[in-house]
């Protein structure tokens, strides 16, 4: 009887034995890892990445920006999506507005502003909100010529690019 017990004892500490390897062996690997990663960055690091200049088949991009009684945003939204690094003549901006109150005044004064810069931007208002948000995305989907579309909120800042 005595034996049995014994080579259960065994079992247990052949086991932990094996996870104890285990575990120092994910380690090491990890470890290995953080080494190839920092040498790599030491190699690397005085290289700058500089992103690549349009090539004249660039893909025409529509910039959606559904909003809906957004007053205090979107000059913001407007001045921030006409600041992205792209081809303004590759570039539709689709303002998808379902507002009741003055930001249809504010965004179409802002649309006439952007307009006379030299974007290629659209002001649609539904007084139908069918769809609610999705609705309005739909509607300028059907009048979008971008082979891309891009769909900003309201809160949307996009990084000043230098």
């Amino acid at each position: 009887m005595g034996g049995g017990a014994s080579g259960g004892h065994e079992r247990v500490r052949v086991r932990i034995l094996g996870l104890y390897f285990l575990t120092l062996v994910i380690l090491a690997i990890m470890g290995f890892h953080r080494y190839v990663m920092v040498w790599l960055y030491f190699r690397h690091k005085d290289k700058k990445a500089f992103p690549l200049r349009c090539l004249p088949s660039c893909l025409r991009v529509t910039v959606q920006l559904p909003i809906f009684n957004e007053m205090y945003v979107i000059d913001r939204l407007l001045e921030s999506v006409t600041q992205v690094r792209y081809p303004k003549d590759r570039l539709e901006i689709q303002i998808l507005d379902d507002s009741t109150d003055e930001t249809t005044a504010i965004a179409s004064r802002a649309v006439e502003h952007y307009r006379e810069r030299g974007f290629d931007i659209h002001y649609l208002h539904r007084s139908d909100r069918t769809g609610y948000k999705a609705g309005a995305l739909d509607a300028g989907l059907r009048a979008a010529t971008g082979e891309f579309v891009f769909i900003f909120d309201a809160d949307f800042v996009a990084r000043p690019t230098s």
